[in-house]
């Protein structure tokens, strides 16, 4: 078998591979968790009905935005849709309200758009069927693209050249994690990806091996093609004129390439038109909610550039199912071995391939590259699918730089084999990546026996309504700083069938019912509803609960966990283990406090230490010593250590005998930081108001302040600058 053989048959391999690949995340995605599969398939549905192409003025068709897509894809894929019927669709359509919520990219939290049941489980039937057998045209467009890739790179090195670069040019285009979910879906990217590198490969083709009239058509109506499948495919006819104009003798071929392309994809934009006054549907995706009111500037721009390159490796589901941060890290350093390989071969004025092809590639990459950006700059669209029309030439750039690697022509070196270790990679990570990414995203949440849930979480086990049990609910950690998420884990059972589906609401609360944090979710993370459940099951949940940056503290505060149908004001009753009724339902509580102590800088300042650890900083006053009026009067505590005991504050105001007026007694800050919580290095705002009774005795006025021991009454010892205080109390001053 020569080098051709060899490398055809590693191609036919290739393809297979990337048919299998394609089918699995295909498998694993549910129907329309991917970007836009929903309109994208109601386009289809719509053209498959025979209604036609689908208006841009109203929304008949379903298609939404993507009305304005070009048809060619969707017109192959309603030949296949025709012979799938769907009419259970509605059946499918269950709507996660929660869908939408911002949790990172790493965090499987309503990540779904449905809800998904048995309905969808393989083997398929109805209209999950009918969906999935869609997905075949993309994959089938998505071959097309792997093998123009292959093509393209082998016009590059020139047929019978041999090597290894049209194999990996073709790798990368069929292991990246994105092109194969983008491929296994509803969708019409694969579809511009096929036909840009099947037109960019006929360019090469012309540049190589000069004009001719067939290639000229050819050339035209793959263009022509490729401008029906996606509009931003229209910049290849400048190319296209270009490759013909740099070919000998290519002038005269021209017109037949323009008329060629006119013909098979220019209807489509003059019909725009004519009917619409819109030639390239641009308006339809303006006029959405992600469209911006003004252009986005450079600097908007920049800031969306790390999740565009994060979607071009991989962003999965609605985009917002990602790869961990180092592994996007990693991923960029396969483009980095490339660079250095480019650097080294132009510092040598040597090319692995034909200068015209690869400048040729360059050159869409860039023009793709700036039309997404022309468009970011009208619609928030920071998506990496939008420039798999230069996918192919991307590759064959990618692959011609790690010809150039050191030691990647040398069999002797041990740098050669390192080479073929991104391939495998990638290989390995699209293996991993339908089981550890994709399904965990969507798929219900682990179910358990009841026992193991208990052992899982302590706290209280409440029942809500009549059917529905908490087993037990926790924060993961006790403290937790303003701004920071606190994750709580609850866990859940039926103790019989639910018929409804209620939200689960958890709230950090504090204060005069200050709510600081709060969370409002189907169960299972938007997974599994209520009406789900299995009777005598288990599992558990983790919510996450963005703390208020504003919250005050330190502070504790109340975790309250509901269940309610619709209205949140009226929640399940709650039941404890006794049989009594749960007025508020707190599960838990969780100390508030910044990451560094308070800076505060009192009126008074003061050093008294009471006992071991308290220490009283100063002091502040607000109102005046007035019949019938309030004095509040603010102490700041530092805690030196662990106080090591639950004691009160108490506050009195005497007049000139030194007898009490009035006085207020209580645990720190309302009660909501008893000294139990404090932690060394905790500074402590304590809040006391005075009420005044009228008349008053006659000034002047002094308050005295300390802590004791609530069951004993035994006050803490005060130690000041001078010494030992006597009776346990710090006397202040009330200035006028």
């Amino acid at each position: 078998m020569n080098a051709d053989q060899r490398g055809f048959s590693l191609f036919l391999a290739l393809e297979i591979l990337f048919l299998l690949l394609g089918l699995l995340y295909s498998a694993v995605t549910p129907v329309y968790e991917a970007p836009d599969e929903v309109w994208h398939d109601a386009y289809v549905r719509w053209v498959a009905g025979g209604n036609g192409l689908p208006p841009l003025d109203e929304d008949r068709s379903g298609a939404y935005q993507e009305a304005a897509q070009p048809p060619l894809y969707y017109l192959v894929a309603a030949a296949v849709r025709r012979f799938f019927p769907d009419d259970d669709l509605s059946t499918l359509m269950w709507h996660n309200p929660f869908f939408g919520y911002q949790a990172g990219g790493t965090v499987n939290d309503n990540k779904n758009m449905l809800i998904h049941t048995d309905r969808e489980r393989f083997p398929w039937t109805g209209a999950a069927r009918a969906v999935h057998a869609t997905r075949l045209v993309s994959l089938f467009f998505g071959l097309v693209a792997v093998a123009a890739a292959w093509l393209l790179a082998r016009e590059a090195v020139g047929e019978g050249a041999g090597g290894a670069l049209p194999l990996r040019a073709a790798a990368l285009v069929a292991l990246t994690p994105q092109f194969l979910f983008i491929s296994g879906i509803v969708s019409n990217d694969s579809a511009a990806a096929a036909t840009s590198t099947l037109a960019l490969w006929m360019m090469a083709r012309v540049l190589r091996r000069g004009a001719t009239s067939p290639r000229a058509l050819l050339l035209g109506a793959l263009v022509g093609l490729a401008a029906l499948t996606k509009t931003s495919a229209l910049l290849l006819l400048p190319l296209a004129l270009a490759a013909i104009l740099l070919a000998p003798c290519g002038a005269r071929f021209i017109l037949r390439m323009l008329g060629s392309a006119a013909a098979v994809g220019g209807w489509w934009y003059a019909r725009n038109a004519l009917l619409y006054g819109d030639p390239l549907g641009l308006s339809r995706h303006v006029q959405t909610p992600w469209g911006r009111q003004t252009p986005a500037s450079l600097a908007t721009l920049l800031g969306e550039m790390p999740r565009l390159y994060r979607s071009f490796w991989g962003a999965f589901g609605w985009g917002h199912v990602e790869y961990p941060a180092w592994l996007y890290a990693a991923l960029g350093g396969l483009v980095l071995l490339a660079l250095v390989g480019w650097g080294r071969a132009l510092l040598r004025r040597t090319l692995p391939a034909s200068p015209r092809v690869l400048l040729l590639a360059a050159v869409w990459c860039g023009a793709v590259f700036l039309a997404l950006l022309q468009w970011m700059r009208q619609v928030e669209a920071p998506h990496g699918r939008l420039l798999f029309p230069a996918i192919g030439a991307w590759a064959l750039l990618v692959a011609a730089g790690l010809e150039h690697f050191p030691g990647a022509r040398s069999a002797r070196l041990i740098l050669r084999p390192i080479l073929r270790l991104p391939i495998l990679a990638l290989l390995f990570l699209n293996l991993l990546t339908p089981f550890r990414v994709i399904r965990p995203a969507f798929a219900p949440p682990r179910r358990m026996d009841p026992a193991e849930a208990i052992r899982a979480v302590n706290g209280p086990r409440w029942t809500y309504g009549e059917s529905i049990r908490l087993l037990g609910a926790a924060p993961d950690r006790p403290s937790v700083a303003p701004g920071e998420v606190l994750t709580v884990r609850a866990c859940w059972t039926a103790l019989a069938p639910v018929e409804k589906d209620y939200t689960v609401v958890v709230q950090l609360v504090g204060r005069a019912e200050t709510r600081i944090g709060e969370r409002h979710t189907y169960p299972g993370l938007g997974r599994f509803p209520t009406s789900l459940w299995p009777v005598g099951r288990a599992f558990c949940d983790d919510y996450r609960i963005q703390v208020a940056p504003w919250a005050p503290g330190p502070e504790l505060y109340d975790g309250l966990i509901g269940l309610y149908d619709r209205d949140p004001s009226a929640p399940l009753p709650v039941v404890g283990e006794d049989g009594r009724a749960v007025g508020m339902p707190v599960a838990f509580r969780v100390r508030v406090a910044p990451e560094r102590p308070l800076g505060v800088t009192p009126t008074h300042s003061l050093d008294y230490r009471l006992g071991d650890a308290i220490r009283l900083m100063g002091y502040d006053l607000a109102g005046g010593v007035e019949s019938g009026g309030t004095l509040t009067v603010t102490l700041y505590w530092r805690a030196d250590g662990a106080p090591g005991g639950d004691y009160r504050v108490f506050v009195h105001l005497l007049d000139a005998r030194g007898e009490m007026v009035t006085q207020h007694d209580g645990p720190p800050r309302w009660g909501r930081y008893p000294t139990p919580a404090w932690r060394a290095g905790d500074v402590v705002p304590d809040e006391h108001v005075l009420a005044l009774p009228g008349p008053l005795p006659e000034g002047p006025f002094s308050l005295a302040v300390g802590m004791y021991r609530p069951d004993t009454l035994e006050r803490l010892p005060v130690t000041g600058p001078e010494g030992a205080l006597p009776e346990g109390r710090i006397l202040l001053d009330i200035r006028p």
